[in-house]
Order: C-alpha cells, then sequence, then structure tokens
C-alpha cells in the first residue's frame, strides 16, 4: 500500500475537502486525486463520492479512514519513542584519567542535564584507540598520534609543557629557576626524573629531547600515575616534565611552573577520536558539540 496515497485519503476524509487535503498537504488537488485514485484502485473498491462540492464517504472509504488514523497515530508515537531513545541511553568516552580529571571537568557539567547517561572511561592512549576502533567507546580524547583504518583524529587543543620544582626546592631559594637553570647536566645529574610508568608519550619526547641537547636522561623514580609523579616532587625526590593536561590551579602554590618552549617540543595536540562511520545520535551531538569542533558538528548523520 503506498502511504502517501493513504495520507492523501485520511486528509480528504478529515477535511471533506479535495482542496483543503491539498493546502495541508503542500499539493496541488490533482495530485491528491490521482493519490486518491490508485489507492482505490489498489484496494479494487470505491471509497468516497463527491456531489456539489461535498465528499460523501462510503462505507469502505470510513473503514479506511479509521485504519489510516489508527496506523499513523502508531507511526507518530514510533517516530517519537525512536527519538527519545536517541537523545537518551548511554554515551561513553574514554581519555587518560588527567584529561577526565583536569580539562573535560567543564564539559561534564555542562552536560549533566542532557537525558543521556554519560560514562567515563580512565584508559591510556592505546587503548582508548582500541576501544573506539571496536566501538566500545563513542569518543576518545587523546593526543595527535597515527590512526588504525576508520579512525579520525579531530584536533581539539594544545597543551604545553613544563618543569615543576617544588617551591622550596634549593633550585629556588635565590631566584625562580629558568629552563636554563635546570638544563644542566650536573643539574640532571644531582636532582633525577620522575616518570609516570604509562607516559610512554611524554617519556620519549623528554629523552629525544635531552638527548638532543647531549644531555643525561636520568630516572630517579618510576611511579603510577602522574597525580603521584606530582606528589612525589613535592615530597623533594626529584624534578619532572609534565603536560599541562595534568595542572590546576592548587598546583600553582605548590611547584614552580616553569614552561618548556615549543622549540623544545614542548607542545602536544589532543584531540576528539572517533569511527569515521560512526551515527552521530542526538545524545552523542549533543557531548560533541560542547567541544565545538566545526567539523564534526556539521557532519551529518550516518
Amino acid at each position: 500500500m503506498d502511504l502517501k496515497a493513504l495520507r492523501c485519503f485520511e486528509a480528504m476524509a478529515k477535511h471533506g475537502s479535495l482542496t483543503k487535503a491539498s493546502i495541508e498537504l503542500g499539493i496541488l488537488d490533482a495530485a491528491v486525486s490521482q493519490r486518491i485514485k490508485k489507492l482505490e484502485k489498489y484496494l479494487g473498491v470505491k471509497l468516497y463520492e463527491s456531489r456539489g462540492g461535498r465528499v460523501r464517504l462510503t462505507e469502505a472509504g470510513q473503514r479506511t479512514t479509521d485504519f489510516a488514523m489508527r496506523l499513523f497515530d502508531e507511526i507518530t508515537e514510533f517516530e517519537e519513542a525512536i527519538g527519545d531513545e536517541d537523545s537518551q541511553g548511554t554515551v561513553v568516552l574514554s581519555a587518560e584519567v588527567p584529561l577526565l580529571r583536569f580539562q573535560l571537568a567543564n564539559i561534564v557539567d555542562s552536560y549533566a542535564h542532557a537525558p543521556a547517561r554519560l560514562r567515563l572511561l580512565g584508559r591510556t592512549a592505546v587503548e582508548t584507540i582500541e576501544l573506539v576502533r571496536r566501538n566500545e567507546a563513542d569518543l576518545g580524547i587523546v593526543h595527535d598520534r597515527s590512526m588504525p583504518p576508520g579512525v579520525k583524529f579531530h584536533a581539539w587543543r594544545v597543551f604545553k609543557s613544563y618543569v615543576l620544582i617544588p617551591r622550596d626546592h634549593a633550585l629556588a631559594r635565590r631566584k625562580i629557576p629558568t629552563l636554563q637553570d635546570i638544563l644542566k647536566e650536573e643539574v640532571l645529574q644531582r636532582y633525577p626524573l620522575i616518570i609516570g610508568e604509562i607516559e610512554e608519550h611524554g617519556q620519549n619526547r623528554i629523552r629525544e629531547g635531552l638527548e638532543q641537547l647531549g644531555l643525561p636522561y636520568n630516572i630517579g623514580l618510576e611511579v603510577g600515575n602522574i597525580e603521584t609523579v606530582k606528589h612525589y616532587v613535592a615530597r623533594g625526590h626529584g624534578l619532572a616534565a609534565v603536560s599541562g593536561v595534568c595542572l590546576s590551579r592548587e598546583d600553582e602554590a605548590i611547584f614552580h611552573i616553569i614552561e618548556i618552549p615549543e622549540a623544545r617540543q614542548g607542545e602536544t595536540t589532543y584531540g576528539v577520536i572517533l569511527r569515521d562511520d560512526k551515527h552521530l545520535s542526538s545524545s552523542l551531538r549533543g557531548l560533541l558539540d560542547l567541544f565545538e569542533l566545526p567539523d564534526i558538528c556539521s557532519r551529518g548523520q550516518k
């Protein structure tokens, strides 16, 4: 059955007029009449008679009208239910823990009133990419790196890197040290680095940068995560080079935070990753809008 033809007949029966039906549907009278004739031919019965510009339904026409009203009501309910499901459910976001704690808090706060539930997974960049690739996470936040086929990186923010020194450290007794004060062999030998055991990306950049300068990559302590790194730097066990991703205003009261310039590989780009074929439900689109990435926000539904 042609639903467009049934819709034309239902509108004509409701208004008792071909002309009024055509106005409601936004098509010509002739098109309404043609579609109703097509419906009559399909059903093999006469659905209405027109006398003096007035429409009178046959018995079959009345039964068809009742059926059409029930059917279109069910279609409307179905469409609304599907729309509700699309705007609810759960959105899964995966990222490194420092990103979740320090950089995504405002986005999470803004999304708190959305009908969908947000699930945040604290995972490494490698794990996040794999979760997105397998469609087990709707989106991820990682630093710029090669992506597997079918996953795209959308640049979001650039974060600088910094050296952390406790405010009561020996290097800071006379003045706040500069990066040049720190990048000396005797300083790095005396005050070793504290690193996070899963901070592979950051470790490689630090090692490469020091090697280029002919300086030692002297590791004094390796700990579980960046929060533990900051804890032991504050206790005087060494220095640390960290991404601005993990810093908060509270850290300014504890550390001298010395910027590493871009020329020293001191910047890292982070971005949102999505599958190329990811369906952007209204709930997922609502979260992505908060990242203000035009190339994602303008992407059509898949």
